[in-house]
């Protein structure tokens, strides 16, 4: 083809292309390319007898002459085209011709991991077939054995589970949770300290203790030591402080200014609390009162009022300021208070000192009623030269806090110091559970801290924690 190509091109006359016939003999081609073949040779042939009649440059002559070239351009783009195919189909029979040589080369490799994987089936096929001989020699020679054994009556199934036995189980908790009841119960009985009615306090005393009243847990927080009754003229806890007014006048009816001092065991029984509602109460029946705090070493009574602190009793008795100059006005028409002042480094010594009976007598003067709130005398002893002199000596306990122990404290005062008219006053009553008949009640909070020269901080508690708050219900 590719000669016949090359023929084509440099052809110059029709002997050129007879020339190329043989080329073409015995092909696959010779059929299709000596048609067009031919084709060219008689277009040559009509130019030659052409030329015998015209000359090259006729028009006919250059026509035969594009008509040759036309038909020479055909044959050069079969013979390209056939070339091409030829050349692809040559591509693709080697690369067969590459992929057959590469399987018969690899043919010794794969036969050898033939022979080595027919090798291992061999062998487990071997192991497999004996395991089968030998499972079914062991079934044969099991189903072959008789047991010795005979079935004399068959078992009976009983009706109910022989253990756990539910009933003897429910039983046995029941009595066990009514023991652990009961002892807790007791346990709770015995170890109960705190007091929690007049009755044990008169059980304790055997009696030998007055009683002015009782005062009821307030069901709405309030702040410490705040004046009450004036805001709930009507509530219960104004009844009972009024209860506790009457009280006084059935103890002392005699004419003239009286002196009322108030005290506790320890801190937090609510005595600051009962002082400045109390003097509100006497008050209301048209009575000069007048508050004064010598509790100097935590004084309440100023944050009670919501006053300042910067003068007070402590000036007074160190003879710095002047009684008329430390009374300060309350709300409250007819009470007035006098705060305790910086704290002093000797408080003991200041209160037994002459210059305090001077304040008291000088006070009669102007007050009917003159209201003392004193430190607690089971911390220490500030308080007990005062409830000595007063016309009224009240003892404050609080329900549910204050220890029974603490009874045995009053019955001391009266028997070794001659308290003859020391009463007491149950705080924080919580009548919803008590046997008084109250409906609503209040409950007290009051701590102490003992920093630097003030009294040492009780051990919180969870009970104190839920106790040192005022409730309140309206009545």
């Amino acid at each position: 083809l590719k000669q016949v190509e090359e023929t084509i091109q440099k052809s110059k006359s029709e002997l050129d292309i007879y020339a190329i016939t043989p080329l073409l003999s015995g092909s696959n081609y010779e059929n299709s390319i000596s048609e067009m073949l031919l084709k060219l040779r008689d277009l040559l042939l009509q130019k030659e007898e052409l030329l015998f009649q015209v000359t090259p440059k006729n028009s006919g002559s250059k026509s035969i002459d594009y008509a040759i070239q036309i038909q020479k351009n055909i044959i050069v783009e079969s013979i390209s085209s056939l070339r091409n195919k030829l050349q692809n189909r040559k591509v693709y029979l080697n690369e067969k011709l590459s992929k057959y040589d590469a399987q018969i080369n690899s043919l010794p490799t794969k036969e050898l991991e033939f022979a080595r994987l027919q090798r291992l089936f061999n062998i487990n096929e071997k192991y497999y077939t004996l395991l089968l001989e030998k499972k079914t020699e062991y079934r044969i020679s099991k189903e072959g054995f008789v047991a010795e054994t005979r079935i004399l009556e068959e078992a009976n199934l009983p009706n109910s589970p022989i253990s756990p036995n539910k009933s003897f189980i429910v039983s046995s908790f029941l009595l066990a949770g009514v023991l652990l009841s009961i002892i807790l119960i007791t346990l709770k009985y015995i170890f109960h300290n705190n007091i929690t009615s007049l009755n044990e306090i008169s059980k304790i005393s055997k009696s030998s203790i007055g009683v002015l009243g009782i005062i009821p847990k307030y069901r709405q927080e309030i702040p410490v030591s705040q004046l009450l009754i004036d805001k709930n003229p009507k509530s219960l806890i104004s009844e009972a402080f009024r209860n506790i007014r009457t009280n006084l006048d059935f103890m002392n009816s005699d004419p003239g200014a009286k002196v009322i001092a108030i005290t506790s065991t320890v801190a937090g029984e609510g005595k600051t609390f009962v002082a400045i509602n109390l003097a509100g109460i006497i008050a209301f029946t048209g009575k000069k009162v007048i508050i004064i705090d010598l509790d100097m070493r935590k004084p309440k009574i100023h944050i009670g009022f919501g006053a300042t602190n910067f003068n007070g009793m402590s000036t007074i008795l160190i003879n710095k300021d002047t009684i008329a100059n430390c009374i300060q006005k309350s709300s409250l028409s007819g009470l007035d208070f006098i705060t305790a002042g910086p704290i002093p480094p000797n408080p003991a010594e200041l209160i037994i000192s002459k210059k305090m009976d001077v304040i008291i007598e000088e006070l009669k003067l102007l007050y009917d009623i003159i209201v003392i709130d004193n430190s607690p005398v089971g911390l220490v002893t500030d308080g007990i030269s005062i409830i000595q002199k007063a016309d009224f000596p009240i003892y404050i306990f609080r329900a549910d806090y204050s220890k029974k122990q603490y009874v045995q404290i009053v019955d001391r005062l009266k028997n070794e110091n001659k308290f003859s008219k020391l009463s007491v006053v149950l705080n924080s009553v919580d009548t919803e559970r008590s046997k008084y008949g109250y409906n609503s009640g209040y409950g007290y909070g009051y701590g102490y801290g003992y920093m630097n020269q003030g009294y040492y901080d009780e051990p919180p508690t969870e009970t104190s924690h839920r106790k040192n708050s005022f409730f309140w219900k309206k009545n």
